[in-house]
């Protein structure tokens, strides 16, 4: 066995060295005597928060803990502590901090009373997994079963944020799409089912490993279907009660990646893609990467040669027969949705391109000549633009399709073509991309949002100001109650104080803090787990419904998109 074997095998996950080094001396600083303490976990601000203004309600959603339960507080600690022969574990937390921190700095009595115990002396109380939860009130608390063990309740801080803040924070701008998404479909008369597609997560790739890739997919499949993150599937089915073969977790399509195109040849991409919709796919829905070379060319050369082969697609048996084309670079409000123009008599005419300038168009169309120029803030025409890019991608399949106009009047896509664009889209991408095409009387309905890594990679524990904080205690059987609330802060990380309460009203839930044990013994927080067992079992199928539920869509044209 090499050395890298050795360690590999000696160190696995002991999961109380999952932690900060300051933690382990914590169980030795707190008062002698001290039997209880009571902590939170909170989303104490949604001011780094990437949401739409226009939209966002100041509610997070909650999600992720019964997957933690699950895999960390159960799997993790049975297998890697109490399930180890005795003395095994305790000894490598020994090794490790005695190497770390000085010999003897770090004492594992009160560890191996844990592990003589057999289990975790934990109550965890929560609302349930899928309910919205205001800014700055906690959906769950921890406190300590047996008086010897109120170390463990703070201890674990570390390890509970860096298993839990992610997953509830994708839920949570997840959903923020979903609310973008069907705001659109309703002012725009598309089919509203067409909505849990049109959110389609891509992030895999982009997140920091295989355990966040499927935590925060998982967290995306709350609020949408189109997903090609496989193992989120896989997260759902292990630890939420969901099976694929009863019903739908998540979906995709077939789809090409830029290598296929390339050994296709640029000279030859319009084979490439005829023998992929015609002969590789000759039915259903099919994703063509289609910016290799010139996305332009084939939204409009390539789509209008193809057009009999692309009609006369079969339906798969949902009755899709969709060639979808996906662009991957550029601005993709810009390739979507093209530009707003209008027509002067010339460039050269300083007062016309200064008004056009000022009546809030963004390019030209030079009447003499024909051409089509980009116009910059000083009102010039800064750059000659292809009729295509004007247009925009929808646009220009419409040109070529055509389609049909919906109940409240907006043009939406035949149904064999469609677009998806998956890179660097954002909310407030997603906003202007639906915003502008409702100004040019598209409906939402005619594109997808592929949501990757710069959504879902660009989120911190900041994002919602999550923090686990202590706000009770008894030393000795008397009650303490304690409160952050640094004069050098603006008030963020002021914690609640004593024991709590949350209360589920027609609005919202609300905290109560400083209440008796009576009070704090009822309201929203129910235990789910105690003493190593998961008290309460939720599904996928609840936690969707109960998040669907929790939202009623504003009115169409209720709101103001300030002018975008």
């Amino acid at each position: 066995m090499n050395t890298r074997d050795s360690l590999t095998v000696k160190n696995g996950i002991n999961p109380f060295l999952q932690a900060d080094f300051y933690k382990t001396g914590h169980p030795f600083q707190y008062p002698q005597g001290t039997n209880k303490i009571l902590a939170n976990f909170t989303p104490r601000s949604a001011r780094l928060a990437p949401v739409l203004p226009e939209l966002f309600d100041g509610k997070i959603v909650w999600f992720g803990l019964q997957g933690f339960i699950k895999e960390i507080l159960i799997d993790l600690f049975d297998r890697e502590f109490f399930g180890k022969p005795a003395g095994t574990a305790v000894r490598q937390y020994q090794r490790r901090v005695d190497n770390a921190l000085g010999k003897g700095a770090v004492t594992v009595d009160h560890l191996q009373a844990l592990y003589e115990l057999g289990y975790l002396p934990l109550e965890i109380r929560s609302v349930p997994e899928g309910a919205r939860v205001d800014i700055r009130v906690p959906p769950v608390t921890f406190v300590n079963t047996h008086p010897e063990f109120a170390w463990l309740v703070t201890y674990i801080e570390t390890l509970f944020s860096c298993e839990s803040w992610k997953a509830s924070t994708v839920a949570t701008i997840a959903f923020e799409y979903r609310k973008l998404l069907t705001y659109f479909a309703r002012l725009t008369g598309s089919p509203m089912d067409f909505v849990n597609w049109q959110g389609h997560d891509f992030s895999m790739r982009g997140m920091a490993g295989l355990y966040d890739a499927r935590k925060c997919g998982a967290g995306h499949l709350l609020s949408f279907t189109g997903t090609d993150t496989i193992p989120a599937i896989d997260y759902l089915e292990d630890l939420y009660g969901a099976n694929s073969d009863r019903e739908l977790i998540g979906g995709s399509v077939p789809a090409t990646e830029h290598s296929v195109m390339c050994l296709g040849s640029k000279e030859g991409e319009i084979e490439t893609i005829r023998r992929l919709v015609t002969q590789v796919y000759p039915a259903g829905i099919v994703s063509v990467v289609s910016d290799t070379w010139d996305f332009w060319q084939v939204v409009t050369d390539f789509a209008v040669a193809l057009k009999p082969e692309i009609l006369a697609r079969q339906p798969d048996p949902f009755g899709n027969a969709k060639v979808v084309l996906r662009p991957d670079s550029g601005d993709p409000v810009k390739i979507l949705t093209g530009y707003f123009c209008t027509d002067v008599a010339s460039v050269e005419d300083t007062a016309a391109m200064a008004a056009a300038r000022r009546d809030g168009f963004e390019a030209v169309r030079d009447a003499a000549t024909g051409g089509y120029w980009l116009l910059d803030e000083d009102a010039r025409s800064s750059q000659s633009l292809r009729e295509a890019e004007v247009k925009g991608a929808v646009q220009c399949l419409w040109d070529s399709f055509g389609g049909v106009v919906t109940e409240r009047g907006y043009k939406l896509l035949d149904s064999h073509v469609g677009l998806i664009y998956g890179d660097s889209i954002t909310l407030a991408r997603g906003r202007d991309i639906l915003v502008r095409l409702e100004k040019k009387g598209f409906a939402s309905g005619n594109v997808v949002l592929g949501i990757g890594s710069y959504t879902y990679q660009y989120l911190t524990r900041d994002t919602f100001g999550w923090a686990l904080k202590a706000t009770y205690a008894e030393v000795n059987g008397e009650p303490q109650e304690l409160v952050k609330d640094p004069v050098t802060d603006s008030g963020v990380k002021r914690s609640a104080k004593g024991l709590l309460r949350v209360d589920e009203t027609a609005t919202g839930y609300v905290l109560h803090d400083q209440q008796t044990p009576e009070q704090a013994a009822g309201g929203a927080l129910v235990p789910v787990f105690r003493d190593g067992s998961l008290l309460v079992e939720q599904s996928l199928a609840q936690i969707r419904e109960r998040l669907q539920g929790s939202w009623v869509c504003p009115e169409p044209g209720s709101i103001d998109w300030a002018g975008r």
